[in-house]
């Protein structure tokens, strides 16, 4: 994207990640203690994860856009 000059050079670099700050995510499971044989929810929690800039980046990108069409297409109350 850098070298296509898609993205500035200090978007690449809030973009890119360094290996020593990139750790793999964690998994674990909490129990649904309401439901019969208490199944388990898998939870993935990687803030440190290679893909975490470029996910901080499209929501920031993104975000006030889904939040003017979710408002459009989202009930609030019971009355609407």
């Amino acid at each position: 994207l850098r070298l296509a000059h898609w993205i500035t050079q200090k978007q690449y670099e809030l973009l890119c990640v360094k290996p020593s700050e990139a750790k793999l995510a964690h998994l674990y499971y909490l129990p649904k203690t309401h439901k019969p044989g208490t199944p388990l929810r898998p939870i993935v929690s990687g803030l440190k994860h290679p893909t975490i800039k470029i996910s901080t980046y499209l929501d920031q990108l993104l975000r006030p856009l889904f939040n003017k069409i979710g408002l459009k297409t989202t009930t609030t109350s019971g009355f609407e």
